[in-house]
């Protein structure tokens, strides 16, 4: 068992340095990694740009989770996953960005006024499984 995709979104706004953004998400991935930039509008006419990427191959997959450090990922199963699941089997936590640019992966931690790295992990597990408990397995590999 273990984590079908990841997807990584980030919305930033005009100020912030797009490339330099990118440039630590394709770190965290991979060189070949697709991102996808697009710019919009906010609601009061200001300028954002929301920049996303996919892992959907298992190889590349793993080699996120394997990019990821292993002091968050035990941070994360202390936290608690049960937190962070969804209905739909996908666990959604949240990276500091400031950090996250400076090369460093940290948990953000419910800092407001500041824009986070989404990530949204969908577990694989079938019926008679409990998606929690895959979860918890697969981090726990992964953070050993």
């Amino acid at each position: 068992m273990s984590i079908l995709s990841i997807h990584i979104k980030v919305i930033c706004s005009a100020v912030d340095d797009v490339d330099l953004i990118c440039e630590a998400m394709v770190k965290l991935l991979h060189d070949d990694a697709e991102l996808s930039v697009s710019s919009s509008k906010t609601y009061h006419g200001a300028t954002q740009f929301t920049i996303e990427a996919m892992a959907t191959r298992k190889r590349d997959v793993r080699q996120l989770t394997g990019n990821l450090p292993k002091t968050m990922l035990t941070e994360l199963l202390e936290v608690g996953l049960e937190k962070m699941m969804d209905d739909n089997k996908t666990l959604h936590f949240r990276l500091d960005l400031q950090e996250f640019v400076k090369g460093r992966v940290v948990l953000g931690k419910g800092i407001r006024g500041r824009h986070p790295v989404k990530i949204r992990m969908k577990v694989e597990s079938y019926p008679g499984q409990d998606p929690l408990q895959v979860a918890e397995e697969y981090l726990s590999s992964m953070g050993s």
